[in-house]
């Protein structure tokens, strides 16, 4: 007698939303692409839990207000004095001084345009 046929689904499992056929152990269907295994949202610990979490002030939604009753709000901001020149690259922004009028402001009557060419005599 011959082997059963049906060992040949013996290491397939069924994709729950498609029902294709896949191994077992498959974490994403390869027809329909859903997840069916919590592989990839396992609980991870927190790699650095000794860092606190950066405490802000309170944000007031009426300093958003659009009426005209608000104060602007104070804000301060980091500055410095220091200018800092940046040597290299290959970028050049310079401007050079164009001799030509810009196009609004050419008379339409002065331009000259190519004559057509006439294509009813080409056989």
């Amino acid at each position: 007698m011959s082997s059963d046929p049906l060992t040949a689904y013996a290491g397939l499992a069924a994709c729950p939303s498609c029902g294709c056929l896949e191994r077992k152990g498959t974490v994403r269907c390869a027809e329909c692409g859903t997840f069916h295994a919590g592989i990839h949202m396992d609980e991870r610990k927190d790699p650095n839990p000794t860092v606190a979490p950066v405490e802000r002030a309170p944000i007031d939604p009426t300093a958003y207000s659009l009426s005209g009753d608000q104060a602007v709000p104070e804000e301060s901001f980091e500055e410095t004095e220091e200018i800092v020149h940046w040597d290299g690259g290959s970028s050049d922004f310079t401007m050079e001084d164009v001799d030509e009028p810009p196009l609004a402001r050419v008379d339409p009557d002065e331009l000259e345009f190519p004559e057509p060419e006439d294509l009813s005599s080409v056989e």
